[in-house]
């Protein structure tokens, strides 16, 4: 619940409502509400044999996009993802040509802005230490003869990469939030109210904080209302083994910076998954919760039925002779 009281396009659905109704939307010292929840910081972290597949959930991981420059050193694939966007926008509000041209001109005015920062000596030097710094944990990382000191290491320079990579590309996010912002005011009211505002594409991240927020909520609710444990439990269990090996307390392995103390193979996510197959294991959904209300009656009558057709029956009494002896049969005295 505290994940989708923090971003607004759930807090704000249908069911994000409710959620809202039960628990308040949390506020920090400033009377703000708090930052989104993202799963972006969690998967970037990654360590063990699974860390490649975890951190390539987050699109444009290393920020390639946005910083990968022609031999002319400009950022022709940056400029190239602006284009794609001013095309979604137009067909999303149905520009008209002077529209799409305004649109346009203000696309070449933010390039060559874009252009001269790139071509700056101190600018392009930043994305070429940056690069090879990039390049230095990637081979590390990749390579089977790494020794355990040098992943730990390339782990470290991992984070000072990472805050590279986020001071470049928050200085190249101005332009486009500009130029998006831009766009957007050049719609008219009438076509804002016939298509509403426009929604970028969904990427995988997104996915997955949907998945993460409404799976661990639905998860939470069903083991505490005791509502279809045994589902519950078992989508619980598949949280739990996902974070498990996202950051594995394997021998030779970092630690990553969210793990609460140090672990050897066992770890509370480890311990919490195999008492969540406790749970998906045995029935006792049917003795506590709504299970009990819900489906406790009908397995008792079912199981007491099943026990009635499988009790043993008394044996029938032999006949005595007496039962079978008339008074023709019975001597005379």
């Amino acid at each position: 619940m505290y994940k989708i009281n923090t971003t607004p396009s759930q807090r704000d659905s249908l069911p994000g409502r409710l959620v809202t109704w039960i628990l308040p939307p949390p506020r920090d010292k400033d009377k703000d509400l708090e930052p989104p929840f993202s799963a972006e910081g969690y998967l970037r972290n990654a360590t063990g044999p699974l860390a490649a597949h975890f951190r390539g959930l987050v699109p444009d991981v290393n920020g390639l996009s946005k910083l990968e420059r022609d031999r002319s050193g400009l950022p022709s694939r940056l400029k190239s993802g602006w284009s794609e966007d001013l095309k979604r926008i137009s067909d999303h509000f149905g520009f008209d040509p002077t529209q799409v041209s305004r649109a346009e001109e203000s696309l070449a005015r933010t390039s060559r802005e874009v252009d001269d920062w790139f071509l700056k000596p101190d600018n392009a030097e930043r994305i070429k230490k940056y690069y090879r710094d990039l390049r230095y944990v990637l081979d590390i990382e990749k390579s089977p003869e790494s020794l355990p000191y040098q992943r730990a290491l390339a782990y470290k320079n991992r984070r000072d990469v990472d805050k590279a990579r986020r001071e470049l590309t928050a200085e190249i996010d101005t332009y486009g939030l500009t130029l998006r912002d831009a766009w957007t005011k050049l719609a008219t009211p009438e076509q804002l109210k016939a298509n509403g505002p426009f929604q970028a594409p969904s990427s995988m991240l997104d996915l997955v904080n949907l998945s993460t927020m409404w799976g661990l909520t639905l998860v939470g609710l069903g083991l505490i209302l005791g509502l279809f444990t045994p589902l519950a439990a078992l989508m619980g269990a598949a949280y739990l083994l996902n974070f498990y090996f996202s950051m594995p307390p394997w021998p030779g392995l970092p630690t990553g910076p969210q793990a609460e103390g140090h672990y050897l193979f066992v770890n509370k996510n480890l311990i919490e998954m195999m008492a969540c197959l406790v749970i998906a294991s045995t029935p006792n959904g049917l003795w506590l919760g709504l299970d009990a209300l819900l489906f406790g009656r009908l397995d008792r009558r079912r199981t007491a039925a099943a026990e009635a057709d499988h009790a043993p029956q008394p044996p029938e009494r032999a006949p005595m002779l007496s039962d079978r002896s008339t008074s023709k049969d019975r001597p005379k005295r």
